[in-house]
């Protein structure tokens, strides 16, 4: 007990030697890169780990080449040389430079030994950000050099992985992989109605249960928020995998927390409402699972071997929009359950309801849907209808609808449907509207089109029957409005390009 509370109280001193340093530091927004060096340093000890990858199931690690996942650890390893000088030179200015200088250049092997044990004692914040700086400097030059090479083994992977650890795990005041506490600088809710709900819940154990949850949901939203998806930098783009990585690591362990801890430890009480958050914790666990699947198993599947940025963003944009709609989603019905008067829209200014997602994902596909239809009825119903020009203006309007909903209700689909989908608009984006003059890509897209047709009439059955949707009518005026105003869009689209 003795060296566990001496542990404790040494930790209390760093923390509060660190907080001292940030508040003198002179920079503006320092609180965000601080922020950006550590998800960037945690997210890296998590890169290196396979099963935080968007691998296929399929993919054999001992067969894998690593080349581009071993690029792209290397761009994080120079954003965090990068945002290290940047402190530094805040700190001491252009002391770090002139130090690192005299280190590997001008001192002998003895006086440098001497220097280097020196600064492994770390005894301010500067101290350790130097050494996060040279560590990390050195391992960007290294990994600079390797990823030259055509072929990168595992083991190679590996052991660069391990070598970025140790560098984190050694540092004494920039280490957020030592454990899973909040951290005071960034960990908080600015939202006054949240505050003032957990604060006024009568439970202490339901109180504390529900403000640990509630801050996890938070900062994994924080470290989306750090996702530039709407970046045109393939290189930044992709450094957002890193992220990704520690997002899908934190979340398993938030997942494990959700179903082998709290939920038995919030069943144990007499509480109705302590029973309610325990059912709604572990639905929560099953679907934040589903979430994770449907980010891996295809937005983001093949993503580190990517060179085009029109894809490489779509699947970017797309994660990024699917697991902050999941977070907000959870959070409104955590505060909610607390505080059912309370709204969506009071905690995120741009939420929107799982109803009125169900309605916009139902209306999309039902406009879909009667594309579908349309077509088949005046291409099946007379010979002057199978006409070629009549295909090919439906492969043209589904091209452009397709487009439509790849941004719109992507988040929305259930993983179990998305592959499908995924599927059905890849074949029609690489479908050119010269294929369709040869007979069999005629046929086959024919073929595909009333497969997929089938797929929809099923999907729209099934989200009819979801809870959220009960009695809720589908709007057919609406939707029949929708598909002329995409006839006519095509129509002017085409003659513009004629």
């Amino acid at each position: 007990m003795d060296k566990l509370e001496h542990e404790k109280k040494a930790d209390r001193e760093l923390g509060k030697k660190r907080s001292l340093w940030l508040a003198e530091l002179k920079l503006d927004g320092k609180e965000d890169k601080l922020f950006e060096l550590e998800v960037l340093l945690k997210g890296l000890d998590r890169f290196f780990n396979l099963e935080n990858l968007p691998f296929n199931s399929e993919d054999n690690p001992i067969r894998f080449n690593f080349a581009d996942e071993l690029l792209i650890a290397c761009q994080g390893f120079a954003r965090i040389t990068e945002l290290s000088r940047r402190l530094l030179e805040a700190s001491e200015r252009n002391y770090y430079q002139f130090r690192y200088y005299i280190e590997t250049e001008l001192l002998g092997d003895l006086a440098r030994g001497r220097i280097v044990e020196q600064s492994l004692s770390q005894r301010t914040p500067d101290e350790s950000l130097m050494l996060t700086y040279t560590y990390f400097l050195s391992l960007k030059n290294l990994c600079v050099e390797l990823s030259r090479l055509q072929q990168v083994q595992y083991p190679l992977f590996f052991h660069i992985g391990s070598l970025a650890s140790r560098a984190i795990v050694q540092n004494r005041f920039f280490n957020p992989i030592s454990g899973i506490e909040f951290r005071p600088e960034y960990d908080r809710v600015e939202n006054l109605i949240v505050k003032r709900a957990v604060r006024e819940l009568k439970d202490t154990r339901l109180r504390h249960y529900i403000s640990v949850i509630i801050l996890a949901f938070y900062r994994l939203l924080r470290y989306l928020e750090s996702i530039k998806e709407r970046s045109l930098n393939i290189d930044q783009l992709k450094q957002s995998l890193i992220i990704f990585a520690l997002i899908n690591s934190e979340a398993r362990h938030l997942i494990q927390h959700l179903e082998l801890e709290l939920k038995p430890g919030l069943e144990k009480s007499r509480n109705p409402m302590a029973l309610n958050f325990a059912e709604l914790a572990d639905s929560l666990a099953f679907q934040l699972g589903m979430e994770l699947k449907k980010i891996n198993h295809t937005e983001l599947a093949g993503t580190t071997k990517q060179s085009l940025l029109d894809p490489l963003k779509a699947s970017v944009e797309n994660s990024k929009g699917i697991l902050s709609n999941f977070l907000e989603q959870s959070l409104v019905q955590m505060i909610q359950l607390a505080r059912p008067e309370i709204k969506g829209e009071e905690i995120f200014p741009n939420f929107v309801s799982k109803k009125e997602q169900s309605k916009k994902l139902r209306q999309d596909l039902a406009v879909f849907k009667s594309l579908m239809d349309r077509f088949e009825e005046i291409t099946e119903s007379t010979v002057e209808g199978a006409a070629l020009d009549n295909f090919i203006k439906y492969l043209r309007l589904q091209k452009l609808y397709i487009q439509y909903l790849e941004k719109s209700v992507i988040p929305f689909i259930r993983h179990g449907d998305l592959v499908e989908f995924r599927r059905y608009f890849a074949k029609i984006k690489s479908l050119n509207l010269s294929d369709l003059h040869r007979m069999d890509q005629l046929e086959e897209f024919k073929m595909q089109s009333k497969f997929f047709k089938i797929f929809l009439e099923t999907t729209l059955s099934q989200i009819n029957q979801r809870a959220d949707l009960h009695a809720v009518p589908m709007d057919e005026e609406r939707v029949s409005d929708r598909l002329k105003i995409l006839l006519q869009r095509d129509r002017e689209n085409h003659k513009e390009g004629q």
